[in-house]
């Protein structure tokens, strides 16, 4: 998003609504959130033909949002990227305000747009992912965050998206994997923490689970999702001493 790498909008994990993780977590650039409130703007004019000679093939401009609550900074980065579908950077800032606000299917309309512009974008790719991962379109999400992935193998951030994702596939082989490759990569990834935890109490490791509880709470005792993970372990050491399977 202009010169802000759009991982500096990865700023944290909510807990989804079936008790798996979520990735809300994006916030409007700076440009969006600056923007004049906007009121029921005309729909942007056409592009000039030469315009549209330069933009990448099947790259037509998006339906405009007709939800009249829409916040009025969301509206402005949502307008800001129809008036100029050939701005990458216009794109994905929409992609966040819209992200942010919880329209998920338009946000990933607005990122692949982005995707299209700057197909060597590995932020691009990143805002698809997550938001693919978001509407349930998980074997999508792998493949896109496993494009990235190859793109940038030493990059922690992408694989422990490529992880999570992997969680909420059920494939907790290749979470607990892909997040063991993120930690090592950055022992201060809360993210690759926690899905190693999930990960690991699924498939019934139970030290490894502890020890990333235990290593979250020394990176971050304020972490979100630590509580729960704790309980967790707890409730499956309690389990195993009563002899019930986890």
């Amino acid at each position: 998003m202009g010169s802000v790498s759009f991982k500096t909008f990865l700023l944290g994990i909510a807990l989804g609504a079936a008790g798996g993780y979520g990735v809300g977590r994006w916030l409007p650039s700076q440009g969006a959130g600056s923007a004049a409130p906007a009121t029921a703007a005309p729909s942007p004019p056409p592009l000039a033909p030469e315009q549209m000679a330069s933009l990448p093939a099947a790259h037509p401009p998006l339906a405009p949002g007709s939800d009249a609550n829409e916040p009025p900074t969301v509206a402005a980065a949502r307008q800001a990227a129809d008036r100029d579908i050939g701005n990458y950077a216009a794109q994905m800032d929409a992609a966040a305000a819209l992200y942010q606000a919880g329209k998920i299917s338009d946000s990933l309309a607005y990122a692949q747009r982005a995707c299209n512009l700057r197909p060597d974008s590995l932020d691009a790719l990143l805002a698809i992912g997550v938001s693919q991962a978001e509407l349930g379109q998980l074997d999508a999400a792998v493949k896109t965050l496993g494009q990235a992935v190859a793109r940038r193998p030493d990059d922690a951030d992408l694989r422990a998206e490529l992880a999570y994702a992997h969680l909420r596939r059920r494939d907790f082989q290749a979470a607990l994997a892909e997040a063991e490759r993120a930690q090592r990569l950055a022992g201060y990834s809360e993210r690759a923490l926690e899905v190693l935890a999930q990960a690991a109490l699924a498939l019934g490791d139970r030290p490894r689970a502890k020890a990333a509880v235990e290593r979250l709470s020394a990176v971050n005792p304020g972490n979100p999702r630590l509580a729960e993970l704790s309980r967790s372990l707890a409730s499956d050491g309690s389990r195993r001493a009563k002899g019930k399977p986890s």
